[in-house]
């Protein structure tokens, strides 16, 4: 669907038709909007839906629960329509093959065009302008995991604005307890060799590199909400037990749940590693808090994997995107330089480990990046918001050709993250681990 949609109250426009009717459900709803988290219609609610333990109900003015059914994220506003963008191609991808979809996930030629907007602090663990879960400031950037992380600066407690909505929260809900020690994770094995695949037909693609196929998508369960730190925590330890690298006998050779990350994080408090993150998240055993980097970086320093930080900021009277340029080179200079890459092929397949990526509000896995004939690059990315579509699972055993060639931009949408997406943020922060 395409065109600008404009509403009839304040103004504000939009080319999507869906967010104009939820700007109207949330800002100009005759009664309480549906989309805007009550506490007491939460706790009396069934199991699915997420409820919104937190301490004031004015704080939550800007923040909302994704109205769709199986999701159960509450975020800010301002993620809001991406948020809402994803969720609508993933289902576009769950469609059936050569059907004409329209909505949200339409194909472009030039995925990477860049929105004219900049985004606002959302809820993560950063102050404004400071990506969520900066590394301390008294470390180098080349860090190694047998480091005792210390931070010179005062320590606090942080508030809902770093650890998200439950940031008070002594206990999740008992109905999503019993979900995630039964359930675990949802997890996609061999989805990069499908992608690898899909770049190579996609006319749109100039060059990509990809990283070790090994490491498999973790997505969250059904309306399970965001645990993404924790996802994409798994991600790299998929990676780390799928090659047998260094950390995967910590690991008993399979991927920890979210209860076993938090008693290690909690371990590795008590062993002084990075203990502030007691002061500044409480309990976090049980809990539905936010965790960031400096937790990823806790429970590898404890069991002594190695890991590289880089955060990119903007500095003062520099460009918007100064900083997002900057990542994209790192990044494409990471895989680059991996040994036996072929800089001949347009698809460019390596053994370089994945990359947790964290900006204002949400975090993600690079797995790879990709350049565009236009010049605009893209980050592959494995989005723990959102599970693999059925055009991508149907090919994961090997036994269907890979084949898209109408539609394999449109396939790619959901792994993609370019200027439209990332150009809204000013601040990055990469951590990639040790080979």
């Amino acid at each position: 669907m395409s065109g600008v949609f404009n509403c009839p109250f304040c103004g504000y426009k939009d080319s999507v038709e869906y967010s104009i009717l939820l700007h109207l459900e949330v800002h100009h709803s005759e009664g309480k909007s549906p989309f805007v988290p009550d506490e007491a219609a939460h706790n009396a609610a069934r199991p699915e839906v997420v409820e919104a333990t937190v301490a004031k109900e004015e704080e939550l003015t800007e923040y909302f629960q994704c109205p769709v059914k199986s999701c159960g994220e509450i975020l800010h506003l301002d993620r809001l329509d991406d948020h809402l963008e994803l969720h609508n191609a993933e289902q576009v991808g769950n469609a059936a093959e050569g059907s004409n979809v329209g909505g949200l996930g339409s194909a472009s030629p030039e995925s990477g065009s860049r929105s004219s907007s900049t985004r606002a602090p959302g809820p993560s663990r950063a102050k404004p302008d400071v990506p969520a879960g900066s590394a301390p400031s008294a470390l180098p950037l080349s860090t190694t995991g047998d480091y005792h992380i210390k931070s010179s600066k005062p320590v606090r407690r942080l508030g809902k604005k770093e650890l998200g909505a439950y940031y008070n929260e002594e206990r999740m809900p008992r109905w999503l307890e019993d979900l995630l020690r039964k359930r675990g994770f949802k997890s996609s094995q061999g989805v990069i060799p499908v992608l690898a695949q899909l770049l190579h037909q996609n006319k749109y693609t100039r060059y990509a590199y990809l990283c070790h196929p090994k490491t498999q998508h973790i997505s969250k369960l059904r309306s399970e909400g965001s645990f993404c730190g924790y996802r994409n925590i798994q991600m790299l330890i998929s990676y780390i037990v799928g090659t047998g690298a260094k950390g995967a006998a910590a690991f008993n050779n399979d991927i920890p749940s979210i209860f076993q990350i938090q008693d290690l994080i909690e371990k590795a408090w008590d062993q002084g590693i990075h203990e502030d993150g007691r002061t500044e998240l409480g309990v976090l055993r049980g809990t539905r808090k936010y965790i960031g980097t400096p937790e990823a970086q806790t429970l590898f320093a404890s069991l002594g994997i190695q890991w590289d930080m880089q955060t990119f900021k903007n500095r003062p009277g520099e460009a918007p995107t100064a900083s997002e340029n900057r990542m994209y080179d790192a990044v494409e200079e990471y895989f680059a330089t991996a040994p036996s890459v072929n800089m001949q092929d347009k698809v460019r397949n390596t053994m370089r480990p994945p990359i947790y990526l964290q900006h204002q509000g949400h975090s993600m896995t690079i797995i790879g990046i990709e350049c565009q004939p236009s010049g605009n690059r893209n980050l592959i990315v494995f989005d723990p918001s959102y599970g693999d579509p059925s055009n991508i699972t149907r090919h994961l055993d090997g036994t269907r050709p890979v084949e898209h060639n109408h539609h394999p931009d449109r396939a790619l949408k959901l792994y993609r993250r370019g200027p439209r997406y990332l150009g809204k943020y000013q601040a990055f922060e990469l951590m990639r681990l040790r080979e």
